[in-house]
């Protein structure tokens, strides 16, 4: 689970995006009616010293959310909930959710027809949050269905389930629920009831044979059970780099990126990169702006999140970017300048911190194809701008590093 709030999050398309030059924005003081310029009070090249900063792997420590529950049980007491109520009191499902239910191995050899079935109700997102039902052929998992997306009641598919004789043997096979970054119960942007997917009488047979290989009414721990999954801990790969692939302000810039194998990055990602803290302090507003290059050349979910705070709290998200610009082209045109509102989602009076969030996220498959070593995403040139006026000192990180920890 993400350790902050997100109460907005916008995706964007990040191909085509051009660099803007940076400009000084105006702001109309109420006071006087008078136009009041934009001032730098912090400017980051990524040249220095960049102790400032703290990264983390965000898929470490993570615990599965599929667990029996009598919550909306399909029959007897319990059934298989992927979800919680930690978000609202119908049940629900939060962002950047990656579990698994597995079935254990089975061996069906000498099974003629076999057949996996299950009863199952789900609730997310449209489009972008999907439970898949799974098994592995020639030591891959596969998806057996197109993904269960949106919302449907309990339905039992009987007899009509997914033949399996054509997939490994010992056969492997699970559901899996995956949520993008953004709008499901925890931001309150999508308001499932009781996502995201519920289970029931999981049963895998001989259609022909009649014998029953495995069979899980959600009753009880036992060994013939489900085991609930998540991946293991990614790694953190967020690092200072200084190499022949240019930084938008020459030599250093941050990248996500696997130093072993510059043309790819590692799956199952949940990589943060934390900025340093700004006091805004009687600010009545305030614009971050970072240069980036992107080399994400999919679409399947594998993107960099950003979001940005101006109370040290809560971060929010601004926007989700992926896209691919090229190999180790500079960042010219691809340089992404452009000014994101710091305190938008807060009331100015509880301005203190400005400060940036980034979070690269991957799939199974990782980040791959980009094969000019700059796969991810470099970071470069930070800054945070307010109105001119206002007096504000940059924070001290050592005082605050500890509330990321």
């Amino acid at each position: 689970m993400k350790k902050f709030v997100i109460v907005l999050a916008i995706l964007a398309l990040a191909t085509g995006l051009a660099s803007a030059k940076l400009t000084e924005a105006t702001r109309v003081d109420e006071m006087t009616g008078q136009s009041r310029g934009n001032v730098e009070i912090f400017f980051d090249d990524m040249e220095g010293d960049l102790s400032g900063y703290a990264t983390s792997d965000l898929s470490a420590g993570a615990v599965s959310h599929f667990h029996t529950d009598t919550y909306m049980a399909y029959e007897g007491l319990k059934s298989w909930w992927c979800g919680n109520f930690n978000f609202d009191a119908d049940g629900g499902y939060g962002n950047s959710w990656d579990d698994r239910l597995t079935i254990p191995e089975l061996d069906l050899s000498g099974a003629t027809y076999p057949i996996l079935t299950y009863a199952f109700r789900y609730d997310s997102e449209p489009a972008y949050d999907f439970t898949y039902v799974q098994a592995e052929s020639a030591g891959a998992y596969v998806d057996l269905n197109k993904g269960y997306d949106g919302a449907a009641a309990w339905f039992d598919i009987g007899v009509f389930g997914f033949v399996l004789a054509t997939y490994d043997n010992p056969l492997k096979a699970r559901f899996r629920f995956v949520s993008d970054g953004a709008w499901s119960d925890e931001d309150g942007l999508y308001a499932s009831n009781g996502g995201a997917f519920m289970v029931d009488i999981v049963k895998v047979f001989d259609y022909f044979g009649g014998y029953v290989y495995f069979y899980d009414t959600a009753e009880d721990d036992s060994p013939n059970s489900c085991v609930p999954e998540v991946p293991a801990a990614a790694g953190d790969f967020w690092h200072p780099i200084t190499r022949k692939c240019p930084a938008y302000s020459d030599p250093t810039s941050w990248w996500c990126g696997d130093d072993a194998d510059t043309s790819v990055v590692p799956p199952n990602l949940q990589d943060a990169l934390f900025t340093p803290l700004v006091d805004i302090t009687g600010a009545d507003a305030c614009t971050a702006y970072v240069a980036i290059h992107f080399a994400c050349p999919t679409v399947d979910n594998d993107y960099l999140s950003m979001y940005v705070t101006a109370t040290g709290a809560g971060y929010y998200s601004i926007g989700g970017w992926w896209g691919d610009f090229g190999s180790c082209d500079g960042w010219g045109s691809t340089g992404l300048d452009i000014g994101f509102d710091c305190t938008q989602f807060d009331v100015p009076e509880d301005f203190a911190w400005a400060g940036m969030v980034f979070i690269q996220y991957t799939t199974d498959n990782g980040i791959s194809g980009a094969g000019g070593g700059d796969a991810g995403f470099m970071l470069d040139d930070l800054r945070f701008m307010i109105p001119e006026g206002v007096p504000v000192e940059e924070a001290s990180w050592g005082s605050i590093k500890s509330m990321y920890r």
